[in-house]
């Protein structure tokens, strides 16, 4: 076990993460620690730091080394983005504070910035085509993938910060548009963001998170996570328009916006409307995950990318493993689920399209035992849907969840029902089927021996018939099953009938 700690060093902001790394790979945040020194405010004239800026770094420096050594941090990684990087006493800055604390900071360039944000994608989101927007406080990186590669990037001198320091008192429609209308002509100057007009936008940065925060405010959105949230372009506009309606004094009221953003939120909002004006996109989707997860993954794990396909493996293996739940178990459940989903689905008993979510939930339907046996399915909720799970819709992710839990139905129409605003009846119904199917493969593998080789499904109007495969005494594995059979007769309307046939044993 390693504990790594991450600072990112912004122009507004200051970020610390400290993350444990287990065996197999895995690893989760501990801890994290913010700070709001907006270093960019303390760019003299001449464009050097002042030494009251300087003063303030190495303080809020001190406070993050403090958290590390209380941890146990054995390997610490700073990196330092804008306001150093436009520093022109960038040298004399990171020997200060090499020589006072004995940190070395890296400042990296605009461009590794955006490889960095790309890294954070492509190990957390399902993308295929788009681009990627990265408001920071002193500049803007904007990238283009498509086919899930980087194809082009751009880093540009501006930023929620740097755009506050002449921002009018009052916002009005008028103020905002004119202050787009030359952040529009820059970005048309780049021709790679004329490639694909009209594609999703993928947003990093505290700007797009805290709209995102505020927007779920408003409409009492049921989950309180902001990674894979996607807000129209409508919505967006619609909501800089209210906060920017707003008094400062106001902003700091509402529900979802940090408080240490009240004054930046409109400014650093512009950027983003500039960026959909000139690509005419309807959708932003939101990344929770940013620079220090792409230094984690670049830096610290040696894997700077991962093809998309791998997204939500990796992390369902993540979450198995930080709990300690046996892969061998979790995976010969999840192929046995599979196969009684693929007969089922091809008798007509349930809809199609559900994979992602039955791998999800098959994987991880025991981890809550890891909080307590007693009640493990209310666990194994509550952690699949506030684990690191990428991948995967919220719809998703709640249905993974109800699925990975069932324990009837009725209990899981009540553990979903504050969730009720993001699933349909139909969703509903597909996670309680799906229920059943991990319900009768977890029975099958009940002495976690993998006695069972393969099992098949085949119906007719009044029955369910089961075949289950095995070159070893299984009674223990049937009568599991068994016990399953008045959910069947509930769920599917069918009598479940359990027959073993010998296979030959396999080497």
């Amino acid at each position: 076990m390693t504990l790594t700690g991450i600072m990112d060093i912004g122009s507004n902001s200051m970020r610390l993460s400290i993350i444990k790394q287990q065996s197999h790979r895995s690893f989760y945040v501990v801890d994290e620690h913010k700070s709001s020194p907006r270093l960019s405010n303390a760019l003299l004239p001449d464009g050097t730091l002042s030494q009251r800026g300087i003063e303030e770094l190495l303080t809020h420096l001190r406070e993050f080394q403090g958290l590390c050594k209380a941890y146990g941090v054995s390997n610490l990684v700073a990196i330092g983005t804008a306001a150093l990087r436009t520093a022109k006493n960038r040298a004399d800055i990171i020997e200060q504070v090499r020589t006072s604390i004995g940190l070395d900071i890296r400042v990296i360039s605009g461009e590794e910035e955006a490889l960095l944000g790309y890294s954070a994608i492509t190990h957390t989101l399902r993308v295929d085509t788009a681009y990627i927007i990265d408001i920071g406080g002193g500049s803007t990186e904007i990238s283009l993938l498509e086919g899930g590669r980087l194809i082009a990037t751009h880093s540009f001198p501006f930023g929620a910060v740097t755009l506050s320091h002449n921002w009018p008192a009052n916002s009005t429609p008028e103020s905002i548009q004119s202050a787009i209308s030359p952040i529009v002509a820059t970005m048309r100057s780049k021709p790679y963001l004329s490639a694909h007009p009209g594609i999703e936008i993928i947003g990093i940065g505290g700007t797009i998170r805290n709209l995102a925060t505020v927007q779920q405010a408003r409409i009492n959105y049921p989950l309180s996570i902001t990674h894979n949230y996607a807000m129209s372009t409508e919505e967006i506009r619609e909501t800089i328009g209210w906060l920017a309606s707003l008094p400062v004094s106001l902003r700091k009221k509402v529900e979802g916006l940090s408080k240490d953003r009240v004054d930046l939120i409109v400014p650093g909002a512009t950027i983003l409307l500039a960026l959909i004006e000139v690509l005419h996109s309807q959708q932003v989707r939101v990344s929770g995950r940013g620079l220090r997860d792409g230094t984690f993954y670049s830096h610290v794990m040696g894997e700077p990318t991962v093809d998309s396909s791998r997204v939500l493996q990796d992390s369902v293996l993540n979450t198995l493993h930080r709990f300690q739940e046996s892969e061998a178990h979790a995976t010969h459940v999840t192929d046995l689920a599979f196969e009684l989903y693929r007969d089922a689905k091809e008798l007509g008993l349930i809809q199609p399209l559900a994979e992602r979510i039955l791998y999800t939930a098959a994987m991880l339907h025991r981890i809550g035992v890891h909080v307590s046996y007693y009640h493990y399915d209310r666990h194994t909720f509550y952690l699949i849907l506030n684990s690191a799970l990428y991948g995967l819709s919220h719809r998703e992710m709640i249905l993974a969840a109800a699925a990975a839990s069932f324990k009837g139905r009725s209990k899981l129409r009540k553990i979903c029902a504050p969730y009720r605003l993001l699933l349909s009846e139909e969703d509903i119904q597909l996670a309680t089927k799906l229920g059943v199917l991990i319900r009768l493969a977890e029975s099958l593998d009940r002495r976690h021996e993998r006695r069972i080789d393969h099992v098949t499904l085949r119906t007719n109007n009044k029955q369910v018939q089961m075949t289950i495969y095995s070159s070893q005494d299984v009674e223990v594995e049937a009568a599991a099953a068994k016990s399953f059979a008045p959910y069947v007769k509930k769920i599917f309307k069918r009598t479940l009938n359990i027959e073993h046939e010998s296979v030959q044993p396999t080497r």
